[in-house]
């Protein structure tokens, strides 16, 4: 009888869950709700994973507000990164002359300085590296762009140097600074200032109301500036970020003019004030491990390296799903273990790893069904936390218990998988035709690699381990 009643309770409970399984993560439950493995009445199994590394074309696009990356980083295990900054700045109101009253009232310059609103930095901080100031060419295809120029876009034709920053030590970027403007003596911190030549900015202000009276009619004079670190640098490790629509990035000019007959001191601020910017990110991994495991599909693989945008993804694909009879799925959570790689702690892993599902019939990524739930009141747009993709203990995990439910229990598709760590990606959410979910993960762009283990890892594969009762 004690058999019976519970083979019976045991029956309503998973009648009970399938039927709510739509409203109920198995995570919400609790890791003590679960039960135990006894393999009398709740089994558990492993499914091995195939794995295939690949380049991820990339199509990220920064921002006027976004932070731009600048530098060159030369990492033994991925390659090289550099980051070049294109951007205008220009009068703050046009329609009028912006050096005082009118030409005829400038007595001279006296300096013409570029500050740049450094935010972060990721790589060696003891880098140095040489920075290069460039005007961007007339003849460049360099223009406004509100959606922003995609990172792996061809540089900008640029014209002769302007002006150079020797030997920059990037771990002085944020150290406080002191300078006169005007009368005042201002003291800030996280501002590369270069001062360009005066016959540059002379150039600038001699220009006549016709030049300011529009943007279009400015921009058929100067078109803007193109940043770079030089090859020359004696180290390049690193990637120092800057902020172009912040404030402190202006083009200031100091100058002289008359004021009711009366020398006067002035200064006048030139900023990005539209979407003209452009931040070109390149990676070159030969010759390193990364390069080396750049097969492209050729064989499952040991070791993954995850690289942030513009970078790599794995593509996961479980043969064993389709082959599972109907169960009841307490727990399907696909494992990946971080490996050790040259500098691990100089070069940081990503902020967050993600994984969504390859919809190959339709050409399309769909968010993984049944286990991702958006959430707009979130910072990602879903909740990391039950979803998975934090390293904690050394691995990564992702929840697919919903997922591996409704395979089983309804003969859902069971997709091949794309594990990546994305600046920012845009999947089509799973049972909608074309509704996409914007979702930003890793900013700033490319900061952020990490190796993990693949399906044929000896010791460390990565598997889908599941926790069931048979039906």
């Amino acid at each position: 009888m004690k058999k019976l009643l519970y083979s019976l309770s045991l029956l309503i409970a998973i009648v009970f869950y399938i039927s709510s399984c739509t409203k109920i993560r198995t995570t919400d439950l609790g890791g003590d709700l679960i039960p135990a493995v006894d393999n009398v009445n709740v089994f558990d199994t492993t499914l091995e994973v195939i794995t295939e590394l690949y380049q991820l074309p990339d199509s990220t696009r920064i921002t006027r507000t976004s932070d731009h990356a600048l530098g060159i980083l030369n990492d033994p295990a991925f390659g090289k990164t550099t980051g070049e900054m294109y951007f205008k700045l220009q009068p703050q109101l046009f329609g009028s002359y912006p050096f005082g009253k009118s030409r005829d009232s400038l007595i001279g310059l006296d300096s013409v300085v570029l500050s740049l609103k450094y935010k972060s930095l990721y790589g060696d901080s003891n880098s140095i590296q040489s920075i290069r100031v460039f005007e961007i060419d007339q003849a460049a295809a360099f223009k406004d762009s509100l959606q922003g120029y995609i990172i792996n876009s061809a540089p900008f034709l640029t014209a002769d140097l302007l002006a150079s920053k020797e030997n920059l030590l990037f771990n002085t970027l944020n150290d406080s600074l002191t300078y006169i403007r005007i009368k005042d003596t201002i003291t800030t911190s996280s501002e590369l200032r270069i001062k360009l030549p005066n016959d540059f900015g002379m150039r600038l202000m001699s220009y006549d109301t016709t030049t300011y009276k529009t943007d279009s009619a400015f921009n058929t004079k100067f078109k803007g500036f193109a940043v770079k670190a030089d090859e020359g640098s004696s180290i390049k490790r690193a990637l120092a970020y800057f902020n172009l629509a912040d404030g402190n990035t202006r083009l200031s000019f100091h100058y002289r003019t008359t004021k009711n007959a009366v020398a006067d001191t002035a200064v006048t601020d030139f900023i990005l004030r539209g979407s003209g910017n452009a931040n070109l990110v390149q990676r070159d991994p030969t010759g390193t491990d990364y390069g080396n495991a750049l097969v492209n599909g050729t064989g499952n693989q040991e070791k993954l390296f995850l690289q942030t945008s513009p970078g790599s993804y794995v593509l996961v694909k479980i043969p064993g799903l389709n082959a599972l009879s109907n169960r009841l799925i307490y727990k399907a959570t696909l494992i990946t273990e971080k490996l050790e790689s040259t500098e691990d702690n100089i070069f940081k892993v990503p902020n967050l790893l993600f994984l969504d599902a390859v919809d190959s019939t339709n050409n399309k990524f769909l968010t993984i069904p049944n286990s991702f739930e958006p959430q707009d009141n979130s910072a990602f747009g879903y909740n990391p936390a039950l979803f998975g993709g934090f390293l904690a203990n050394n691995r990564y995990e992702f929840d697919l218990s919903r997922y591996v439910q409704g395979i089983v229990t309804r003969k859902e598709k069971s997709y091949a998988l794309r594990m990546y760590a994305p600046y920012i990606t845009r999947p089509t959410l799973a049972g909608t035709a074309d509704i996409t979910r914007f979702i930003a993960l890793n900013g700033p762009i490319a900061a952020g690699r990490v190796v993990v283990s693949g399906g044929a890892h000896p010791v460390k594969k990565m598997r889908l381990y599941i926790v069931y009762s048979k039906l």
